[in-house]
């Protein structure tokens, strides 16, 4: 028979109790964890019932302990020990037998396969304060900034209307301070976001940024991330004009992100140009690298072969490679594509006309005049092949940034809307976007942001490519929690919080004793 263990304390801190010790009462490991796995009560009444005779810390010792325990039991996925034998590697995962491809993926999602994903798309103007508040306030007049863009960045990433958050967090911006470093971008979504989901891989090319935060769990059931930027033509000494690309698989689905900022000016050579733009990204891609090896130089090796004949016939010597690369939509490739930018897309009435739809709340009839919407209805147009959900808010371009209380937009310039999300899919990966809203409270730019909710439904392992075996940025998750730590501590960012700390200032009195 096991005796009971008694808890050793030191004498000071028992006679400051004047308690008897806490005596814990020994419990089999095998019934516990069959309690967690058959969904039952650690705790018996009759055995608390029983313990109050002896101890109330007992009970309550007990009690903190078995909510810990069953928290744990709720969070964790119990893998079997006949699963671990099988030696399949990841079970889920990638290499394994196809009765084991659903594990990982149903332990991961219990309530369904379905992944939530929030996309943000924003032109930032070049805002100056979005950096300038990344440290920590020391003073009232600079917290006060501090929390505004607290506020709206959490307006942005974490609205209200979401109940959840959401598995997968994308932000793209576009016109960001190149003399700014990138990492304090990084570091401020990190604190904003907070610390369940991690910056899985982001990209930087000029004055665009793409930043892709994955929930932490999920890190280790995707494979390596690939990277890919199209290059538009050159207007000035910076980079402002491109698209960056991201690709990746999770469990079995594939996805593809870019973030765009097409060339802008209306009329004819505006939109010709943002089509060139559009084609170029779809077409030009170098990713994902096994798709481009198995379909792309395919074909060149098959053009090789054909065009010394074909250059023998003067009608035909045009272009055999150019056409066979030219014509293969790289986006296909993949299961889920979400493309989100400025897009500059124009509407083509007059200024007067938009100003007073939006007053009668009519963005259908605005859309009417839409430069992507009237490409659309051509089925054979390159635009047709992407999907996007109803619009329901105002331009998003171009506002007066001298009318800080009010919305108010540029006489000089016809409201539009430039800042787009858009999306495909196949049959076997369904999108569903169940928000699409731009912020109206954030007023750092002449654009509002746009967001748009989306639900997934994944596909289970047997993927192919290289894992990723859990990378993600640690000195951005580091650093951005420590921020959020000290931002806490100080109250900054705290709803409702009358209390707040400030930094007590420096004497400039010496004394000696």
């Amino acid at each position: 028979m096991t005796e009971p263990i008694e808890e050793k304390s030191d004498e000071s801190s028992s006679s400051f109790n004047g308690e008897p010790p806490i005596i814990i009462e020994p419990t089999t490991t095998t019934e516990t964890i069959s309690a967690l796995v058959n969904g039952s009560s650690l705790v018996d009444s009759n055995t608390i019932h029983h313990s109050r005779e002896s101890s109330p810390q007992t009970v309550r010792r007990r009690s903190s302990s078995v909510s810990i325990i069953q928290a744990l039991g709720n969070t964790r996925h119990l893998l079997s020990t006949n699963d671990a034998r099988k030696r399949n590697f990841l079970v889920g995962a990638s290499r394994q037998v196809p009765e084991n491809t659903a594990n990982d993926i149903n332990s991961v999602f219990p309530s369904g396969r379905v992944l939530t994903i929030m996309m943000v798309t924003w032109n930032t103007g070049e805002a100056s304060k979005l950096y300038e508040q990344n440290y920590t306030p020391t003073a009232r007049q600079t917290i006060q900034p501090k929390e505004r863009m607290l506020d709206d960045m959490s307006d942005i990433l974490l609205p209200t209307f979401i109940d959840y958050v959401s598995d997968l967090i994308i932000v793209c911006t576009q016109e960001m301070s190149v003399a700014k470093k990138r990492i304090d971008w990084e570091i401020l979504l990190q604190e904003v976001i907070g610390p369940a989901h991690v910056l899985f891989h982001s990209i930087h090319f000029g004055t665009l940024s793409l930043c892709i935060f994955l929930r932490r769990d999920l890190i280790w059931f995707c494979t390596e991330p690939e990277e890919d930027i199209i290059k538009f033509r050159v207007v000035g000494p910076v980079r402002t004009k491109g698209s960056l690309v991201i690709t990746f698989n999770l469990f079995g689905t594939s996805f593809m992100i870019i973030n765009s900022h097409f060339e802008a000016g209306h009329g004819t050579e505006g939109r010709a140009n943002r089509r060139l733009n559009f084609y170029n990204t779809t077409t030009k891609l170098t990713i994902p690298h096994e798709f481009i090896q198995r379909t792309v130089q395919k074909t060149k090796r098959i053009t090789a072969l054909v065009e010394p004949y074909a250059s023998q016939n003067t009608e035909s010597n045009s272009s055999v490679s150019s056409t066979s690369r030219a014509d293969l939509d790289i986006t296909k490739s993949c299961d889920c594509v979400f493309w989100a930018g400025d897009m500059n897309f124009r509407i083509d009435i007059s200024h007067d006309q938009v100003l007073e739809l939006c007053k009668e709340q009519n963005y259908k009839e605005i859309l009417v005049k839409d430069e992507f919407r009237l490409s659309q209805t051509n089925p054979n147009d390159i635009y047709a092949a992407f999907k996007e959900a109803d619009i329901e808010f105002p331009p998003t371009y171009k506002f007066d940034l001298r009318y800080d209380d009010d919305d108010i937009y540029a006489k000089h310039r016809t409201p539009s809307y430039t800042d787009r999300i858009l999306y495909r899919d196949k049959p076997t990966s369904l999108i569903e976007c169940t928000q699409y809203k731009s912020v109206a409270g954030v007023k750092h730019s002449d654009h509002k942001p746009v967001l748009a909710h989306f639900r997934v439904k994944l596909k289970p392992g047997l993927h192919t490519g290289n894992l990723s075996y859990g990378q993600f940025n640690h000195e951005v998750y580091k650093s951005g929690c420590k921020q959020r730590e000290r931002h806490h501590s100080l109250g900054v960012g705290v709803a409702h919080n009358p209390k707040r700390r400030t930094a007590i200032q420096r004497s400039s009195v010496c004394v000696i004793q």
